[in-house]
């Protein structure tokens, strides 16, 4: 994950109040929230099933048309999900970005078997 120059820090109070402060700028915290959202969706890919081994067999043609048909729409309504939820928060304000929720697709049982 890269530095970031801001920070989001909260600090709880003896007497149960909170006091929540964040330093980061506009492009800092939509930043900090595509690379969670990217390293979310490298694992959903990789959770599925659909990792560097898949796509190289894929391409190589080890893989039957179906298989290929599944993983490359898999991918694709994945990458629309990361899309969407960048032009979203790409439209949020710095105290809105932390609230942007990705839509995360479930990886579906016995999608693929090695």
């Amino acid at each position: 994950m890269s530095n970031f120059m801001g920070n989001k820090n909260i600090h709880y109070n003896l007497d149960g109040t909170s006091v929540f402060t964040d330093t980061r700028t506009i492009e800092e915290a939509h930043e900090e929230n595509l690379v969670r959202i990217r390293e979310l969706v490298t694992a959903k890919i990789t959770e599925a099933g659909y990792d560097e081994v898949w796509q190289r067999n894929a391409a190589l043609g080890v893989l039957t048309n179906l298989e290929v048909e599944q993983g490359r729409e898999f991918i694709a309504n994945l990458r629309s999900a990361y899309h969407d939820y960048k032009a979203r928060l790409l439209a949020s304000a710095r105290d809105e970005a932390d609230a942007v929720q990705f839509v995360a697709l479930s990886v579906p049982e016995n999608l693929w078997t090695r």
